[in-house]
């Protein structure tokens, strides 16, 4: 069936799959902001900087262009608000859990939102579940619990575990349904929209109360500055991710961002030297599995006769 509109692409798994871990790439160091910025910036602040250099950027990439901003006008601006809400939710849970808990165990913790998306796509998308995304999505938690189970048993785990766990549980189901918005408008309007309300949306909404918390602190504006590329990489991941749902399902990119878990480990041992145990080595295949389920040919389907 042909695209519906401009904006939709025609389903591609492969190349879906590609856009999707570029854009996983582009988050890993903004889930681990809080980690890095170790006591720098609270949370809030690390947050309101990505949406806040967010919007400057895309609105500046918008002029550059010489789009017309009377002509991104949405009438689903009540679901790009709704989006903003769960963007940051879902990102200010999940700097905190990744800066009270090692960024590994943080990230395959809020992988459970792969599991909430696919149930989620079938019931409000109407989206297709076959037994390939339940299986590659059973894969990928039966992975994610394994690396969150070696690094418990490793003792690893602050004082702060139940907040941490519980964040990143919150961040799970936050971007499980920021997930479903973005499928829905991926198909309906373009990049430059869709980022664009996002961001300066979460921008507006927490403006008001980061000043005052920056002021009442004290915090530096070279300290702000120091942070200042979280917006524009942010852009670029979206922007991905945004590429990556006009070409694949919600219910079937959900487990392929297990993968994220494997990026978190590799980036958490790069700087602050956090090695993996064999089972979370394990679980890591075992999330690589699960992607490769979504890809693998079918050799069983039968040709239907003419």
């Amino acid at each position: 069936m042909p695209p519906i509109n401009e904006h939709m692409r025609s389903e591609n798994t492969l190349l879906a799959l590609g856009l999707a871990v570029a854009g996983m790439m582009a988050f890993t160091p903004i889930f681990a902001a809080g980690k890095i910025a170790d006591g720098l910036l609270p949370v809030a602040v690390l947050v309101w900087l990505r949406f806040l250099g967010g919007a400057v950027t895309i609105v500046s990439v918008a002029a550059v262009r010489r789009v017309s901003l009377h002509s991104r006008v949405s009438s689903l601006w009540k679901l790009h608000l709704l989006r903003a809400f769960c963007g940051v939710g879902g990102l200010g849970s999940s700097i905190y859990a990744a800066s009270v808990l090692p960024l590994a165990d943080a990230t395959a913790i809020g992988l459970t939102k792969g599991i909430i998306a696919i149930a989620l796509a079938g019931l409000i998308l109407k989206e297709v579940i076959t037994g390939r995304h339940w299986t590659a999505g059973a894969l990928c938690a039966c992975g994610a619990y394994l690396v969150v189970q070696s690094a418990d048993a490793g003792g690893t785990y602050g004082d702060h575990v139940v907040g941490g766990i519980a964040a990143a549980l919150m961040a799970a189901a936050f971007m499980a349904c920021e997930a479903l918005i973005i499928r829905y408008l991926a198909q309906r309007e373009s990049t430059v929209t869709i980022l664009a309300y996002v961001n300066v949306f979460a921008a507006v909404l927490l403006t008001g109360p980061v000043v005052w918390l920056i002021a009442a602190q004290g915090i530096s504006l070279q300290s702000l500055i120091a942070f200042a590329w979280l917006g524009p990489l942010a852009i670029i991941g979206q922007a991905l991710n945004i590429s990556a749902y006009r070409r694949a399902g919600a219910a079937t990119l959900a487990p392929v961002y297990y993968g994220s878990v494997i990026l978190s480990a590799v980036f958490g041992f790069v700087f602050w030297g956090e090695v993996p145990a064999p089972a979370a080595a394990v679980g890591a295949l075992l999330i690589i599995a699960g992607g490769a389920v979504l890809t693998l040919p079918k050799p069983f389907r039968r040709a239907r006769p003419a």
